[in-house]
């Protein structure tokens, strides 16, 4: 079409040329020749004798107008041309552009995700073999979040760049599938030393510098790869199966890379199933408190107890903490089962003794938060459950975070007469600090003090206790057992110590086998 238009144009001119010389010689044929003979057959007069410079003035007349007829429509014509060429091009633009915009990602320049998928099904529907890298980029979002996107946008584009030239130089595609997140394909089986060779390889060249960044901002990429003659036959499987690799790589670390394992996959969907009971267990308040007795020292009778979450689950087994409270840390739902262990609790209490107390462990993430304070004193209030006969623990791990916001938070409840103890006293490296700057009432030593058969640490237990007394603080002894019958708890009250827990005065029990007002508290010496 282009050159069918060119070609046109370049012949306009002879085209004028030729069909005025063609008049001319028609004007002059006619007035010398031909114009006597239709005369005469048509029976018309004609003069012979007609002065020669009338016919030329008639020829030259002719074809003055004949060229000016013709000059007019030739510039209409040409400028139609001319418009018919730019509008042609103009759609050969937009076409070139739509085939980009259908084919090619606009920034990066790489295959988009629908030629990706199209190619991808089309190999796995002939039974051909396929072998997918899902690459995400580490540490992106702090260059965005940093740099601006105008860097980041940048940074794609060199990431892009990269990994064409891995493409190119082991005859597969580079992919990029949106945001920072890209994809090799390779339309071929390619052993695992060789996958892994280029996953080596592509996590070392998008570690690299990039000209666009700082010297101290540095990417990665994390790799998921799945392969079809070994995963998956079906295209939205297969890349499932990639990201489900990557992300693998993600949780342990980054800048790494993992082929998809069906074993881990399995594993990954048992986690999803047990986070999503966790979250179920916790708006059901099916983790409830289990009730653990604190004696005083002498009389180990029983004066409170310590609140420990156990979770009852649909088949009647009980849950212990190291099972679910670490996941349940990771989901962010500690505060809610904190509440809602509480809300029990409370209303257990209400039909026990009202001289017993309630002592609660809580989190690092609780006690620096800074709505934590009024929130259980508002709860406490609800329930109706007095201030200085509820007690909350920390640790000392929970205080190394953030000692100031600890500090307030502390200092709030003490002021409202909630008890503060610092748990597992003895083990941290900065107990002493923490006593001199925090509210702490009560301190708790830790039960590996009192390990069976092991009494090299009662010197250190006896000077815990006299720098208590010294403090004025009260002590509890963690983790007294059995087999410490008689001397220990005898020995403990005799150095100043004030109360005892452990399995000697009873394991954890749920609230119906709480003695209440109407029975008679005892302690146990059978767990």
């Amino acid at each position: 079409m282009t050159n069918l238009l060119r070609r046109s144009t370049v012949r306009l001119p002879l085209l004028l040329l030729s069909t005025l010389l063609t008049v001319v010689g028609l004007a002059t044929f006619w007035e010398f020749e031909l114009e006597a003979y239709v005369m005469y057959w048509l029976g018309l007069p004609y003069d012979g004798d007609f002065e020669d410079g009338e016919r030329l003035r008639f020829i030259l007349t002719s074809s003055s107008f004949s060229l000016i007829a013709m000059i007019v429509p030739s510039i209409v014509l040409k400028r139609m041309v001319s418009n018919t060429q730019k509008i042609y091009h103009r759609l050969l633009r937009l076409q070139h552009q739509t085939e980009q915009l259908a084919n090619f990602d606009p920034l990066s320049g790489l295959t988009n995700r629908r030629v990706f998928m199209d190619t991808l099904r089309k190999q796995l529907a002939q039974q051909e073999p396929a072998a997918v890298l899902l690459i995400d980029l580490d540490h992106f979002k702090a260059v965005n979040d940093e740099h601006g996107h105008s860097v980041g946008d940048e940074t794609l584009i060199e990431a892009a760049r990269r990994l064409q030239d891995i493409a190119d130089q082991y005859e597969g595609t580079a992919v990029r599938l949106g945001g920072d997140e890209f994809c090799l394909l390779f339309l071929e089986q390619k052993g695992h030393s060789e996958l892994s060779r280029i996953a080596h390889k592509t996590i070392a060249f998008l570690s690299g510098p990039m000209p666009e960044l700082p010297m101290s901002a540095r990417l990665g990429a994390t790799i998921g790869v799945a392969r079809s003659w070994v995963d998956s036959q079906d295209p939205s499987v297969l890349l499932q199966y990639a990201d489900t690799a990557m992300y693998r790589g993600k949780n342990s670390g980054r800048s790494t890379f993992n082929f998809y394992d069906s074993e881990y996959e399995q594993e990954r969907l048992a986690q999803q199933d047990l986070e999503l009971a966790l979250r179920r267990a916790v708006d059901r308040e099916e983790i409830v408190p289990f009730y653990q007795p604190i004696v005083a020292l002498p009389s180990q009778t029983v004066v409170g107890y310590e609140i420990l979450a156990r979770w009852i689950k649909a088949d009647g087994t009980t849950g212990m903490p190291a099972d679910f409270i670490p996941i349940l840390e990771r989901l962010g739902l500690i505060p809610d089962m904190t509440r809602s262990l509480v809300k029990q609790a409370c209303q257990a209490a209400s039909l026990w003794d009202d001289t017993l107390h309630l002592s609660l462990n809580v989190s690092a993430a609780m006690i620096t938060d800074e709505l934590f304070p009024d929130r259980l004193l508002d709860q406490l209030r609800e329930e109706r459950y007095p201030f200085d006969r509820f007690e909350v623990e920390i640790t000392e791990e929970a205080l190394v975070g953030n000692l100031e916001a600890a500090q307030r938070n502390l200092s709030k409840l003490h002021a409202y007469g909630i008890v503060v103890a610092l748990d597992d006293f003895g083990i941290g490296y900065s107990g002493l600090y923490h006593l001199t700057r925090l509210s702490i009432d009560k301190i708790k030593i830790d039960r590996s003090f009192f390990e069976a058969n092991n009494l090299e640490h009662l010197p250190m237990v006896e000077a815990i206790l006299g720098m208590a007394r010294s403090l004025k603080m009260k002590v509890t002894a963690e983790g007294i057992e059995e087999f410490h019958l008689p001397h220990l708890p005898g020995w403990l009250a005799q150095s100043g110590c004030h109360y005892a827990q452990g399995y000697l005065y009873g394991k954890p029990q749920a609230a119906g086998d709480v003695p209440t007002r109407d029975r008679v508290l005892l302690p146990s010496s059978d767990p």
